[in-house]
């Protein structure tokens, strides 16, 4: 599992506002809404695309 750094746990992640199929391709957008703060827990809680690709088979 390929993370920036530590990964939080799914439940961490619900209790913070994130969805469990969140994609880290997602986490770039916050910057557009000035959301740089939740960045780095984004980063903790998302899903590289590839591995998403990976769970679908």
């Amino acid at each position: 599992v390929s993370v920036y750094g530590a990964q939080l746990s799914s439940e961490a992640c619900r209790e913070l506002g994130f969805s469990s199929n969140l994609l880290c391709s997602s986490c770039n957008l916050l910057g557009q809404f000035n959301l740089n703060q939740l960045d780095p827990f984004c980063r903790q809680c998302c899903q590289e695309e590839a591995q998403l690709e990976t769970r679908k088979v």
